[in-house]
């Protein structure tokens, strides 16, 4: 603590080695104390093998809609005007990556009974609209940096926010929807494991919401591993 309360952080190796200056102590001895006083909340962390003495302040994730985001959902319910939908930004995905990549795409998720219905409407209306593409109808057909729409089945109890009154995903839904979606695979493997990283480090982040809405994609084992290997990994 005493080489802590001097740093405004500090790494894993960086006290391994200050510490094997005084005491003879192994990895795994040093993992277990830090994990500790993680969990009593003496030491915080920040990062992957990076922590503080001092209370980490993770604040709350606001989605952002674009203008164009808001007009197309205010044409669908006008439209469809019974139907629940939720709409995401694919902009704001570069908020979370280590490798910025461009996505102009909206995501508009509606219930199945009325995928289609929307789907062909948008196309009617003269949208550059996709229905529900798999992985490799996304690489070979999409580019994701025009403003493209891709229509996706709004799964049941799908955590949402209201922003200026327009449902869209809360931040735990983000996580699992990019693990899971096919149309989302340029974010997965590592990139995801990193998106989880700076999430969970720098916003607030309801694990039972992030873990029923896992379970609910079949993506709960992977979410708990992950979350493991994060806290496990010095």
């Amino acid at each position: 603590m005493t080489y802590a309360a001097n740093r405004e952080s500090f790494r894993f190796a960086d006290l391994l080695s200050y510490l094997n200056n005084i005491i003879n102590i192994s990895k795994v001895t040093l993992s277990w104390y830090l994990r500790e006083m993680v969990k009593d909340n003496v030491l915080f962390k920040l990062g992957r093998g990076i922590y503080t003495s001092r209370r980490h302040q993770v604040r709350e994730y606001t989605p952002r809609l674009r203008k164009r985001a808001i007009k197309i959902y205010k044409l669908i319910t006008r439209a469809f005007p019974f139907i629940k939908i939720s709409v995401f930004d694919g902009e704001v995905l570069s908020d979370f990556q280590h490798h910025i990549s461009c996505n102009n795409a909206l995501y508009i998720e509606v219930e199945r009974e009325a995928l289609e219905s929307v789907f062909h409407w948008l196309k009617g209306e003269g949208y550059t609209a996709y229905l529900n593409p798999g992985r490799d109808f996304v690489y070979d057909n999409i580019d994701l940096s025009k403003d493209v729409i891709i229509v996706k089945p709004l799964i049941s109890e799908s955590p949402l926010i209201e922003m200026e009154g327009i449902p869209t995903p809360r931040i735990e839904k983000i996580l699992v929807d990019i693990l899971c979606d096919d149309d989302l695979d340029y974010l997965q493997g590592s990139e995801w494991h990193y998106v989880l990283e700076h999430v969970i480090t720098t916003y607030s982040v309801n694990h039972s919401t992030l873990m029923r809405y896992a379970s609910r994609r079949n993506a709960k084992d992977r979410i708990q591993n992950a979350l493991l290997n994060l806290n496990a990994h010095d």
